[in-house]
């Protein structure tokens, strides 16, 4: 059975899931964009210049269903597009599914499965626009957006916090004995603001653990959300058997101009000490809020590495909800 059938299958179970109980939700998030890269490096092949084209670069389907007073689950299909030039078509697979173990202890509960890691959760709630881009420990791959394992979610007092022990490769199948283990702290006491605090530990074989510390601080308000956070990522024993250490960092907001518009924007930078090169992403935008939960969103999206001339893209991004 190819995997597109088995996406159609799973799909239709869940529609005729959702459709029977009445304590069950049905939801989906699809977003794209139609791009065209303006002008890029002459030695740039992943985007060269004129590049362009219609993508769908995620469909999420998620299935949401209450079992007791106590517990709760999550079954969620995510497709990618494979990319510009690519035989393949979207590629569906698992993004969560797990068991909500609610009130086990006081103000928490308890997660076990595939389920989203605290790496960038609080950053990309406030960024908010995951339509247009990943957050930037995501999409320079200094976590997995899920794993499978177990997880404390909760909060005490003005601190929220979530903990977690997994087997590190996301969605993939465990591939060693070591586990990585998360947390996150996140002081909340003033409304709309954050202040966290991340680390996670990753144990890997032969002495190649990866260990990660971010801190982030965003405020949030019903005319604008402002954010900052930075990172540290340590490779014990990386290429060429030597320790190598990463560093970026983000800023970011929006801004509610009324009449359903909205402007955003972003720059992240990150260094890479095995050749000693900083990279940086600029993004603008607008953002058009057509009917409730649909937006049409013209941005450019411009990236700047070390030593290469920009890449500049024209994106008309869209987003709905249903």
């Amino acid at each position: 059975m190819t995997r597109s059938l088995v996406l159609a299958v799973c799909t239709v179970l869940l529609a005729a899931m959702a459709a029977t109980a009445d304590d069950g939700t049905l939801k989906g998030n699809m977003f794209g964009d139609y791009y065209y890269v303006a002008s890029a490096d002459k030695n740039e092949t992943s985007y060269p210049e004129k590049r362009n084209a219609f993508q769908f670069r995620r469909l999420y389907f998620t299935y949401d269903r209450k079992l007791t007073d106590d517990f709760s689950m999550r079954y969620r299909l995510e497709a990618n597009d494979p990319g510009f030039g690519s035989a393949s078509k979207l590629n569906p697979y698992v993004k969560n599914a797990y068991l909500r173990w609610g009130g086990l202890v006081a103000n928490a509960d308890l997660y076990l499965g595939l389920m989203g890691t605290p790496t960038f959760e609080v950053t990309e709630s406030l960024w908010g626009y995951r339509s247009i881009e990943k957050t930037m420990m995501d999409l320079n791959r200094i976590g997995s957006s899920a794993d499978m394992g177990a997880a404390v979610k909760g909060r005490s007092g003005d601190i929220a916090y979530y903990v977690m022990v997994g087997n590190g490769p996301g969605q993939s199948p465990e591939t060693d004995n070591g586990k990585k283990i998360y947390a996150s702290v996140d002081f909340v006491g003033i409304e709309g603001m954050h202040l966290e605090g991340y680390a996670d530990y990753n144990m890997l074989p032969d002495g190649k653990d990866q260990m990660t510390a971010k801190a982030l601080l965003g405020v949030q308000r019903e005319q604008y959300r402002v954010g900052a956070e930075s990172f540290v990522r340590a490779n014990k024993k990386a290429a060429g058997g030597d320790d190598q250490n990463l560093l970026g960092v983000s800023a970011f907001g929006a801004v509610d101009m009324g009449q359903s518009m909205a402007v955003f924007a972003r720059v992240d930078a990150l260094n890479d000490d095995r050749g000693d090169t900083t990279d940086m992403l600029v993004i603008a935008g607008l953002d058009r809020l057509a009917a409730a939960k649909i937006h049409f969103m013209p941005n450019l999206y411009v990236m700047l590495p070390d030593g290469a001339d920009p890449n500049v893209q024209a994106r008309l991004t869209m987003s709905f909800e249903f």
